[in-house]
């Protein structure tokens, strides 16, 4: 493997999320005079804007040969699963060290996968990192590590992330991360239904955002009250971060976990059913904070 200062890095996975991640990641690189990344993506023209910036385009994965570490941004699992068979059968050269880190929020059992589908020569890390868009664009992330958790700090931050939090395996870091994505849930869940219950006894949702602003200044509270309270209450069909679709993938993960535990989360369950009432009634694709919808519609009932 290349020395700690100067290691050759790839990236797989274009998304919102992604892209702001490696071009955050290529542009500290060049002002650290270090090796440019090299990306690909399916669809090849998102790689144009990290081309820009001076990274290397992969025209496929077997492009990432050579690398010592690859990050993974996608969208589920199963892409995870398909991109890592990939990059075992010709992105790998077994006589050199690898490192895969993945970034996407996956069920345990891919982590799990991952782990045991691993050759000696590559170490799978999972590394999840919390934050919307804006914060990815902004490089303030808070990334998860579990394994190598000084070399992948010193590549993420301040490239990419702000902090970074450690736990002690990548199982654990998959089901922190769901967990945390389920806290964020509640939060919005909190929101519908004050907000909803607010509008029925009069208290307009601006008002009733003034209380929040200043008892909750953080971000999950402020920027989603913000999408329940812009456009009339209509700002998450069109202002989207992430999906309902996404969103009932994570807080279904986060389901499980808690069965896997032996327990339950209610709160988790009610938001599941929130959001698949938007996914029938409204669209898959609105914001996950169009929840709220749900709870409007009983309380019109």
């Amino acid at each position: 493997m290349s020395s700690s200062n100067d290691l050759r890095i790839g990236w797989i996975g274009l998304g919102t999320m992604g892209s702001a991640m490696a071009q955050n990641l290529q542009k500290h690189r060049t002002k650290a005079n270090l090796s440019p990344i090299a990306v690909y993506n399916r669809t090849q023209s998102k790689c144009d804007a990290l081309v820009a910036l001076g990274a290397h385009k992969a025209t496929s994965i077997s492009g990432l040969k050579g690398l010592d570490i690859i990050f993974l941004s996608l969208f589920n699992g199963d892409a995870v699963k398909s991109t890592i068979e990939e990059i075992l059968l010709s992105a790998h050269t077994p006589d050199k060290r690898l490192i895969i880190c993945d970034t996407t929020t996956v069920h345990p059992t891919v982590t799990k996968w991952a782990l045991d589908r691993m050759p000696d020569s590559v170490e799978f890390v999972q590394t999840p990192v919390w934050g919307a868009p804006p914060a990815a664009k902004a490089a303030a992330l808070v990334l998860v590590t579990s394994a190598h958790h000084e070399l992948i700090r010193d590549i993420g931050v301040p490239a990419f992330a702000r902090t970074t939090i450690k736990v002690s395996n990548p199982v654990r870091a998959a089901e922190f991360k769901i967990l945390g994505n389920f806290m964020v849930a509640a939060v919005i869940e909190s929101l519908g239904e004050a907000f909803a219950v607010a509008h029925e006894v009069g208290i307009s949702r601006e008002t009733f955002f003034e209380f929040v602003k200043e008892m909750f200044p953080v971000a999950p509270f402020i920027g989603y009250g913000t999408k329940l309270v812009a456009d009339d209450g209509n700002a998450a069909k069109h202002q989207v971060g992430f999906t309902v679709v996404g969103g009932m993938k994570d807080v279904g993960y986060a389901i499980d976990v808690a069965k896997g535990a032996g327990m339950r989360l209610p709160i988790a369950e009610l938001a599941y059913e929130h959001l698949e009432w938007v996914k029938e009634n409204g669209s898959p694709d609105w914001d996950w904070s169009s929840l709220a919808y749900a709870l409007r519609k009983e309380s019109q009932k």
